[in-house]
């Protein structure tokens, strides 16, 4: 594969920090930091400034971003991906896969967090909502985040590493390619039920 030189082959073998750091630097170190702390930092704001309306808009612009990026992979990128010659999709994968999976953290991060805050009364900036309505959103957020992170970004970071191998096999891609667009449905479906729990508990029903 002509896109990965030798140094890039030996991250698969290599532990958990050491592939962090690889993946920073494939994604441009200041993009990786940025895609964290840009939106932590709209948080930041909020919680400094004690406005619930910016917590309030940062949380709904972060959700829109994670949500959107997150249909938009499977259904729209990983399917253009397969239809590309081996050598020019392997060339988008290094690419766009570190970029995402650290874009990806931050807005989603960011979606949770200022969601907990807001229907934490205690902390002086929610909306003081109560019940099974807010209880069901935070706790199916909290659940998309997490899935997130031990099943869609393994899928890409599995396609990545493949990649990246000696060897790429091609019907492994092509499996873990099919395995995204069924997690994508999925993800997209929970999501889909999550707006419906947050719509439910801002009108009041």
């Amino acid at each position: 594969m002509a896109v990965a030189n030798e140094t890039d082959r030996r991250i698969v073998e290599q532990g958990f920090v050491d592939r962090v750091q690889h993946l920073a630097r494939a994604a441009n170190p200041a993009f990786a930091a940025g895609s964290l702390l840009v939106p932590l930092a709209f948080l930041g704001a909020s919680l400094a400034l004690g406005s619930t309306e910016l917590l309030f808009y940062t949380h709904v612009a972060a959700g829109a971003v994670w949500f959107g990026f997150a249909l938009i992979f499977p259904a729209i990128i990983g399917p253009t991906l397969g239809g590309l010659g081996e050598e020019a999709s392997a060339a988008v994968t290094t690419t766009l896969v570190p970029k995402a999976v650290f874009f990806l953290v931050g807005f989603s991060l960011t979606t949770v967090l200022s969601g907990s805050v807001l229907l934490t009364p205690d902390l002086g900036l929610g909306y003081g909502f109560g019940g099974a309505w807010s209880g069901a959103a935070l706790a199916l957020g909290w659940g998309l985040f997490a899935f997130g992170i031990a099943v869609p970004h393994r899928l890409q970071l599995s396609a990545y590493y493949e990649t990246l191998s000696p060897d790429p096999d091609a019907s492994r891609l092509e499996s873990i390619e099919k395995k995204n667009l069924v997690v994508g449905l999925s993800e997209g479906a929970m999501m889909l039920v999550l707006i419906v729990l947050m719509t439910g508990f801002r009108l009041g029903l």
